[in-house]
This record gives structure tokens, sequence and C-alpha cells, in this order.
């Protein structure tokens, strides 16, 4: 068995809320690519596909709660970040993603996750997006 068959075998998807971590792994990551890739009817919940074509692993940037969405759906080499504050607008705690590359900002009331894994684990669509292996 070579090597690249045994560490493809042990690799475990990572999930975390926590923004220090997110902008560890997001910092960290050489993406090529992020694109808006899932997202429900009501664009609340909306899921960016972050990969790079040097890594197996791929990132999902998960938002819930969305309430605001500026730039292009699809960014080359994103340096993406992510700040939790308070905001007197809403009175209430607020998630921003943001690209240093680009123009694209989104908001979020609910929350952010960032899931680490191969391709194979996640599905298309907010239901079953983890696969079950």
């Amino acid at each position: 068995m070579e090597w690249d068959t045994i560490y493809k075998s042990i690799i475990i998807m990572e999930i975390t809320s926590e923004i220090i971590t997110i902008n560890k792994i997001l910092n960290e990551y050489k993406s090529d690519k992020a694109r808006i890739w899932i997202f429900d009817i009501s664009h609340v919940k909306i899921g960016i596909k972050i990969y790079s074509n040097k890594a197996e692993e791929q990132l999902y940037l998960v938002a819930a709660g969305c309430i605001y969405i500026k730039g292009f759906f699809s960014l080359y080499n994103p340096k993406l970040s992510v700040a939790q504050h308070f905001d007197n607008e809403i009175s209430g705690i607020v998630f921003k993603i943001n690209d240093r590359n680009s123009d694209f900002e989104l908001i979020a009331t609910s929350g952010v996750a960032l899931a680490k894994g191969l391709e194979t684990e996640f599905g298309d669509s907010f239901e079953g997006f983890i696969q079950e292996k």
C-alpha cells in the first residue's frame, strides 16, 4: 500500500465554529479558488467551497442567518477571514466573512462554521451536507 493511499484513508473531517480556529485554518490553507456552492432557497444559509489544486482536502465555510452579501460568486486566490462583533443597528452579534483580495463580504447573524475534509465527505445540499461513512 502506498503512503498516499494510507494518508487519504486516515483523513478525518474537521468541523469548528471557533472564530480563531476558523481564521487559523483559512490562513494556513493555500486556496486557489472559492465560490458560493450551496444555499437554501431563501439564501439564509450559504456555504462557500474553498479549494486548492495542490490539496486533497477542501474547506466549506458555512454561514447561517445571512442578511447581506456583496461581491462576486467566485473568488480567485481568496484570502478569507471571519470576524465577530456586536452590531448596534440590529442589537446583536454579527459574523462577517471578508476576502482581502476582493470586495466580497457576507454578513450573518446566527453563526459561522468551517468544515475541512475530502470532497466525498460532503453532500450537494444542506440536507445531508456532511455524509455519513
